[in-house]
């Protein structure tokens, strides 16, 4: 789930600059074709899994294998964030179209999706509230609206071998035990498959709920060990970097962590010196650049 924002940098990733698809869900029955026990990976019949009885549930089209409560302030605010449920949450979003520190020289993601044509296979995990295409399986801890399967993302209740591509964005920073991650990543992924990584390096702490690594370009080479190949790219070049710590640590020294003063610092913050992202169009290029960039990409072929 993974792996998004302007004057939150949880909130601060690739997706913010993306538009959630309106409300679908890809056929219900490709997903029970495909969904499996989490924990055994027997078939699923009556509430239970066949082999092990694991209970799950389902509510309309969505598959529920954990019932995951937004216990953080940092979720709390994700949430009202992705769904606009609150006055402080529509705000941001507004803001976010009018001041951001974010800025991609190249939208990996969509390039990487574009390479797949619609009858594909494609898995995100830690999809959020987004659906990035009609034909998508969406898993996330957070049963939110386009969410086809509610599930942690360390043992997916997805069978072997059934994905041609899965996602990763802005998420294993998220995650306690991201080589588990990447290991059921490998595991659903067809032969050639490959896997997509957007996730920080030289961005703050953002919990959802909580934030426990950032990746150096080393560290995804390693991680991603078991891959035949992987190449790393910038996502969010120096620049961005250095206006999000900037914003970032005046909003926090000033207003603390979270909330209308937060958000207000940050913004004001973020005025004089938010267009300096755009030289990133010249030195996000830069190979060097990874050893300051506020994001990488990974893409790793099984």
């Amino acid at each position: 789930m993974a792996s998004r924002f302007i004057m939150n940098s949880a909130l601060e990733d690739t997706r913010a600059n993306e538009p959630s698809a309106a409300f679908q869900r890809p056929l219900s029955a490709s997903i029970a074709d495909v969904i499996c026990c989490p924990s055994c990976q027997g078939l699923l019949k009556d509430g239970a899994c066949s082999v092990c009885h694991r209970p799950f549930t389902r509510s309309g089209e969505q598959w529920r294998f954990v019932s995951a409560p937004v216990n953080s302030a940092d979720a709390t605010f994700q949430a009202e964030t992705f769904t606009g449920s609150t006055l402080k949450g529509r705000a941001f979003n507004l803001g976010k179209h009018i001041v951001s520190s974010e800025f991609q020289w190249r939208n990996h993601l969509q390039k990487f999706i574009a390479e797949y044509p619609e009858s594909s296979t494609i898995v995100e995990l830690g999809s959020g509230s987004r659906r990035l295409r009609k034909r998508i399986i969406n898993v996330d801890l957070f049963p939110f609206a386009n969410v086809d399967i509610a599930a942690d993302i360390s043992s997916v209740p997805l069978q072997n071998e059934i994905a041609d591509c899965v996602i990763l964005d802005s998420v294993i920073e998220h995650v306690a035990d991201p080589s588990a991650v990447v290991r059921e990543a490998h595991r659903i992924l067809k032969p050639n498959g490959r896997l997509f990584i957007n996730c920080p390096f030289m961005l703050p702490y953002h919990g959802y709920p909580s934030h426990f690594q950032n990746f150096t370009r080393d560290g995804l080479k390693h991680l991603l060990l078991n891959f035949s190949s992987c190449k790393v790219q910038t996502t969010f070049g120096p620049v961005t970097a250095w206006v999000n710590m900037t914003a970032e640590s005046f909003a926090v020294l000033v207003a603390g962590e979270r909330g209308t003063g937060y958000i207000a610092a940050k913004a004001l913050a973020m005025l004089p010196i938010f267009w300096l992202k755009y030289l990133d169009a010249i030195f996000g290029r830069l190979e060097r650049s990874h050893r300051i960039a506020g994001m990488l990409c990974a893409i790793a072929v099984k």
